[in-house]
């Protein structure tokens, strides 16, 4: 018989990306979603298996820890079933589980009340604090380059210079997500404006919201939606006034790049590897757990 390796694996930061006590909280969150959705497949109309029949389902923990690591360490299917000693197709249907969990769920950064699930709930967190801003940006993921030319023309970025797909992250003084949306063309080369133009809620909330906008030089076209509720620096300045309202803008603006180094804290944000269709869920996912991490 072949000699085999019993090792113990425990939630940690440099494993799953979260401490045991966090792991913990995120079981609690996300337990009872995940048991209702359970209990109505096995309820379902028509279903010939007697209830309670059958293998017992894999516990929620297992399949967090297996699909937290996935995404911390940026691994493929292949290599982290081997890990956890499970096949590659189920570590692929547990990590679109507990992506679909996450997101149901939504950003909770410190001080929410309640989850930012849709625009209505983020309209909402923003009307509540009036006097703070709301900084915007965006952010660039590589990813494999496309098969033809057109689409490659399309993916690609010539502020990173390289293929890539493109998102929109909103964040507080928290220096914690509030929102992600990926480009809804899926193209790497949108300017930041014209994919925020696009995300029609997410610009119609902040429209609505009625607070103030902060974000860099991509966004200069964003006062045309806002007016004087865009803060947005018009040029470079190297001295004088101009110079020291940039500086000031900049620690403003500071927490968002904040916000986005969490994201990427996660491998997966790092390097794309998987349909580009898929972008959207796995980066609001990645937000709900660096909002609340």
């Amino acid at each position: 018989m072949a000699p085999r390796r019993v090792v113990a694996i425990e939630p940690s930061r440099d494993l799953c990306g979260t401490t045991p006590e966090q792991f913990a909280e995120l079981l609690t969150r996300l337990g009872p979603t995940w048991e209702t959705a359970r209990r109505v497949r096995a309820e379902r109309p028509g279903r010939l298996r007697a209830p309670g029949a059958g293998a017992k389902p894999v516990p929620l923990w297992l399949r967090l820890l297996v699909a937290l690591t996935h995404m911390r360490q940026g691994l493929s299917t292949r290599a982290t079933a081997r890990i956890f000693g499970v096949h590659e197709r189920t570590v692929r249907r547990w990590r679109d589980e507990i992506e679909e969990l996450l997101a149901d769920h939504g950003c909770l950064p410190p001080g929410a009340t309640a989850p930012i699930r849709t625009t209505a709930d983020l309209l909402a967190h923003l009307q509540s604090r009036p006097a703070e801003p709301v900084l915007v940006d965006g952010t660039e993921v590589p990813r494999w380059t496309p098969g033809d030319w057109e689409a490659q023309q399309a993916a690609w970025s010539g502020k990173s210079k390289a293929h890539v797909l493109k998102g929109t992250v909103l964040a507080d003084a928290s220096r914690r997500p509030l929102w992600f949306e990926a480009n809804p063309t899926g193209e790497g080369r949108t300017h930041d404006t014209t994919m925020l133009r696009a995300q029609a809620g997410l610009l119609a909330t902040l429209l609505a919201a009625g607070v103030l906008v902060v974000a860099d030089q991509g966004y200069r076209g964003l006062r045309a939606d806002l007016g004087e509720r865009a803060w947005v620096p018009a040029m470079k300045a190297r001295r004088g006034t101009r110079a020291a309202r940039d500086t000031e803008h900049a620690l403003v603006r500071m927490p968002v790049e904040h916000a986005i180094g969490r994201m990427k804290w996660w491998r997966v944000m790092r390097d794309w590897r998987r349909p580009v269709d898929r972008f959207d869920r796995t980066g609001k996912a990645v937000a709900v757990l660096a909002s609340m991490l």
